[in-house]
């Protein structure tokens, strides 16, 4: 299988939200990709991070496991750097990617949206 495309990924600041859009499918041939693509972003100290799924086809464990590690690192994070933590989400509004992480409670652990624009709502400064 030398026919693997990776994910496409894109980061944008929305109104002081850093958003994190992610493309393709999530899973052990591809989460290097998709953990680089988060890396880069936590990087810069972001105060507020959500994590756009929309466009996502699959999300396997692998992609799942990468979600719980960016929602513990940035936490820590901006725990450390504003004495409280940041706002961090996930937007997943389709089956295949709601689904998932709700059958492993991850949904517990970090707010998740139908939709970008609920979010940004919610997570504005």
């Amino acid at each position: 299988m030398t026919d693997i495309e990776p994910i496409t990924t894109s980061r944008q600041v929305r109104d002081g939200v850093v958003v994190l859009s992610v493309c393709g499918e999530i899973d052990m041939s591809t989460a290097s990709f998709f953990e680089k693509a988060i890396a880069d972003v936590l990087a810069d100290g972001p105060p507020t991070l959500v994590i756009d799924l929309t466009e996502v086809t699959l999300l396997a464990s692998a992609g799942l496991r990468l979600l719980a590690a960016a929602n513990k690192r940035f936490v820590l994070a901006t725990a450390n750097k504003f004495g409280e933590s940041g706002g961090f989400a996930v937007v997943a509004g389709a089956p295949a990617t709601i689904r998932p992480i709700e059958l492993t409670d991850l949904n517990e652990i970090f707010d998740l949206y139908p939709t970008l624009d609920d979010a940004l709502e919610t997570m504005r400064f």
